[in-house]
């Protein structure tokens, strides 16, 4: 049986390279000498102003492919958008907006690829709205006039996800996640939550940030993840 892997990066700076600890682990994580990589900036609405310097970042570290996809662009057919994601070895997905990064990973495909994908081991990685795409459910604020939402997701890992949590902005989380049936995670900047084979561990930036659990089993009380307390 492959390995199930994801990566879920709560935010930071990739061009001073503060996260190159954490990418470093995305590397890793594909046990390969020299991975291919898939970029899909969907949420961001395929701005692909940031893939040079993704691009710098992954093949810095030994990564053989760098591509990327914009699932906007019609053209491509779900063969071609399916073999992409399947045929890589690490997905990463950009930040933007939650809601439709979903609507249009469901209506091209990529989002019944993605969950194949996972099934046969390819590191799905991601940060921000990228990041909380693998969970049951994502925290952003991309409703009307920015007004915060729960997006449903892929289901990946078993919880509800909100990024940026050391800012005080998005920590509207704390009270309503309690709206909600499943327990939630929230990343600050800097730091992201690994899920490998079963087992939950946390890497961090070289600016440091911390994984929090808030508890549906105990009220939603808060505390800090720690490798290989969930």
């Amino acid at each position: 049986m492959e390995k199930r892997r994801i990566a879920a990066l709560g935010g930071g700076g990739f061009e001073d390279g503060e996260m190159m600890p954490v990418f470093k682990r995305i590397v890793e994580m594909a046990e390969k000498p020299a991975p291919k990589v898939l970029s899909l900036p969907t949420a961001g609405h395929d701005n692909i102003g940031g893939e040079a310097t993704l691009e710098t970042i992954f093949k810095g570290l030994g990564c053989s492919e760098f591509r990327t996809i914009t699932l906007t662009n019609t053209e491509l057919s779900k063969k071609e958008i399916h073999d992409a994601i399947v045929g890589s070895d690490i997905v990463f997905a950009g930040g933007g907006n939650l809601a439709f990064l979903m609507e249009v990973w469901n209506s091209s495909g990529a989002s019944d690829a993605l969950r194949e994908a996972f099934e046969k081991g390819v590191v799905l990685s991601g940060v921000s709205s990228g990041a909380m795409c693998w969970f049951d459910e994502g925290y952003d604020d991309c409703g009307e006039q920015n007004a915060f939402e729960f997006v449903d997701c892929l289901g990946l890992l078993p919880y509800c996800n909100c990024p940026h949590f050391e800012n005080q902005y998005w920590q509207s989380f704390i009270e309503a996640v309690k709206s909600r049936s499943r327990s939630g995670i929230a990343c600050e900047n800097g730091a992201a939550l690994i899920y490998c084979d079963g087992k939950y561990e946390v890497a961090a930036g070289t600016k440091g940030g911390a994984v929090w659990l808030l508890d549906a089993d105990r009220n939603f009380r808060m505390s800090r993840v720690e490798n290989g307390s969930l």
